[in-house]
């Protein structure tokens, strides 16, 4: 999670965060998330990436015999904590971002066991 919340505060340079009044307003908040740029999706989504696939790797250092199941567990955590933020805290992101980051959290921690275990 540090690692993808690094990138997202690396993009916040880029990408102007929302005002307090944005941020208390779900609806000027939903607006705000619609008409952010593509480029603006692109660093926050290398994060996701670069964040799964170092929890595998974690993951699978800090496991005992390389458990899969830790990681399957790990990545469905990942997962899960994104279904609450495009639907829960941050609507109105576009879905072509919001389909391939929950379709890349599971592959990528995934990856991330395979880089480190002979198995």
């Amino acid at each position: 999670m540090a690692i993808m919340m690094t990138f997202e505060f690396l993009n916040s340079f880029y990408v102007k965060p929302p005002s307090d009044e944005i941020l208390a307003n779900p609806e000027l908040l939903k607006t705000f998330m619609t008409n952010l740029p593509t480029s603006a999706y692109i660093p926050v989504y290398l994060g996701y990436i670069f964040g799964s696939l170092v929890s595998g790797i974690v993951t699978t250092k800090l496991s005992k015999n390389h458990d899969s199941l830790m990681v399957i567990l790990v990545g469905s955590l990942l997962t899960l904590a994104s279904v609450f933020n495009f639907f829960i805290f941050l609507p109105g992101q576009p879905l072509w971002f919001v389909s391939i980051s929950l379709l890349s959290f599971l592959p990528f921690t995934w990856l991330g066991k395979k880089l480190v275990s002979k198995h």
